[in-house]
C-alpha cells in the first residue's frame, strides 16, 4: 500500500525545513491543513509553468512528471501533452494517463491510434492493451498493414495481448529475422506478453551469439526465470559483453536464494560497474546483506551515468543508508543524477521522501522541480 502523508506530520516536517511555500510554519495543527493546501498549490503552479516550456526536454519531462503525481486534477496537461508536437511528450502523455483516470486513458489510447509518428502509436497499442480495451480489437487491425514494421508488430502485440492468439506468430517470426531494432522490439513484446509460450521462446534465444539478442531476451525474461535456466544464467553471467552480465545476474536474482547466491556474490567484483549493481540488486532480491556496500561505493563513482543509475535503483531498494545515499544524490552537479534521485524518493515514499523533495522545489533545474512537484502531489493526496 502505497504511503500517504498526515497533516500532523506534514507540518512537523515543515517546521524541521523552515519552509512553508512562503508561509510561516504554525504551531496550531488547524491550520495544517492550510500549508499543505500551499503545496499542493505550489506544486500544480510548477507543472502547469513546466508543461508550458519553450523547450521541449522541459515540456517531456514536467508531463511523466504529472503521470507520477496520479492527481486526477492534472488530467488537462496530460490531455495537452497528447497533442503536443514533440513526440516524447506524446508518449509520456499516454504513459502517464492511466494512473490518473482509466477512461480518459482509453480515450487518448484509441485517439493516438492515428498518430504520425511510431513510438507514439505503438505507446497507444501498449495502453489499450494495459486497459484490456477489447472494444479497440477492430480499430487495431488495419494496423497489421501499416508502412512501417514497428507498427505491424505492436498492433500485433496488442491483438495477442488483447486475446487474439493467433497473431501470436507475427513476433515469433519477427524475432528470428530483419532489423536488429525490430527482432529487439518483438523480443521485448513476447516478455510482455508473459505466458508460457512465449516464455519458451525467450529461453530458446538464449542459445543465441548475438550480444543483443541475449541481452533483450534476458531483460524479458527478468522475474520469470526460474530453474531451468540456473546453467544458462550462470554461464551468461560470465559473459564478455557488460550487458549481457547485467541482464544475467538480475535474472539469477529471482532463483531461489540457496541456488544462486554463491555465484551472484561473485558477480559484486565485476569489473564494470553497472554489473556491479546489478549484483547488488541481485543480492537484495534474495535477501543478502552481501553486497550491500556496493550501493555506497557507486553513489560515489567518477562517472555520473553510474551514480544515476545507482540513484534511480534506491527507489525500489530498501537498505537502511537509502535516505543519506538519495540525499546525497539530490545534492549531485549533474542533472542527471538529481533527476534520478527524485523519481527515486518519489517511489521510496515515507516521510524520508517528503524530506528529501520538498527542497527539491527549489532545483535550478525546471525539470526537476517539476519531477518533485508530481512526486510530492503523489505523497500528500
Amino acid at each position: 500500500m502505497r504511503w500517504k502523508i498526515n497533516h500532523v506530520l506534514a507540518l512537523s516536517l515543515i517546521i524541521v525545513f523552515g519552509w512553508a511555500c512562503g508561509v510561516a510554519a504554525v504551531e496550531n495543527p488547524v491550520k495544517t491543513g492550510e500549508v499543505i493546501a500551499k503545496i499542493r498549490k505550489q506544486c500544480y503552479a510548477i507543472l502547469q509553468q513546466a508543461t508550458k516550456s519553450e523547450e521541449a526536454f522541459v515540456r517531456s519531462g514536467a508531463t511523466r512528471a504529472v503521470g507520477e503525481s496520479e492527481d486526477p486534477n492534472l488530467i488537462p496537461l496530460l490531455e495537452k501533452g497528447a497533442k503536443d508536437f514533440y513526440p516524447t511528450t506524446r508518449q509520456f502523455s499516454l504513459q502517464g494517463i492511466s494512473n490518473l483516470s482509466k477512461q480518459k486513458a482509453r480515450t487518448l489510447g484509441r485517439e493516438r491510434l492515428e498518430d504520425s509518428n511510431v513510438w507514439v502509436k505503438s505507446t497507444a497499442l501498449g495502453l489499450l492493451v494495459e486497459l484490456n480495451d477489447t472494444d479497440s480489437i477492430d480499430a487495431i487491425k488495419p494496423l497489421l498493414k501499416a508502412p512501417d514494421r514497428m507498427v505491424r508488430l505492436a498492433a500485433a502485440y496488442a491483438l495477442v495481448g488483447l486475446g487474439e492468439e493467433e497473431y501470436f506468430s507475427e513476433l515469433t517470426r519477427a524475432v528470428k529475422s530483419g532489423d536488429i531494432v525490430h527482432r529487439f522490439q518483438a523480443i521485448t513484446y513476447l516478455g510482455m506478453i508473459a505466458d508460457d509460450a512465449s516464455l519458451r521462446q525467450l529461453k530458446d534465444l538464449l542459445e543465441s551469439n548475438e550480444e543483443q539478442v541475449l541481452s533483450a531476451s534476458l531483460k524479458s525474461i527478468g522475474e520469470r526465470a526460474d530453474m531451468e535456466l540456473f546453467r544458462p544464467l550462470v554461464k551468461l553471467s560470465l559473459h564478455k559483453s557488460p550487458t549481457v552480465r547485467r541482464n544475467a545476474v538480475l535474472a539469477l536474482g529471482y532463483l531461489p536464494p540457496k541456488a544462486v547466491t554463491k555465484q551472484v556474490k561473485l558477480v559484486c567484483t565485476d569489473p564494470d560497474p553497472l554489473v556491479q549493481l546489478s549484483a547488488a540488486l541481485a543480492m537484495h532480491r534474495l535477501k543478502s546483506t552481501q553486497c550491500i556496500n556496493t550501493f555506497t561505493e557507486l553513489m560515489e563513482h567518477k562517472d555520473f551515468a553510474v551514480r544515476a543509475s545507482t540513484a534511480r535503483v534506491l527507489g525500489k531498494v530498501d537498505i537502511p543508508d537509502r535516505t543519506r545515499l538519495l540525499a546525497k544524490a539530490l545534492g549531485d552537479s549533474k542533472a542527471r543524477v538529481r533527476t534520478a534521485a527524485v523519481r527515486a524518493a518519489g517511489q521510496m515514499g515515507g516521510p524520508e521522501a517528503f524530506q528529501l523533495l520538498i527542497q527539491m522545489l527549489d532545483d535550478p533545474q525546471e525539470v526537476i522541480r517539476a519531477y518533485a512537484a508530481g512526486n510530492l502531489l503523489k505523497l500528500i493526496q
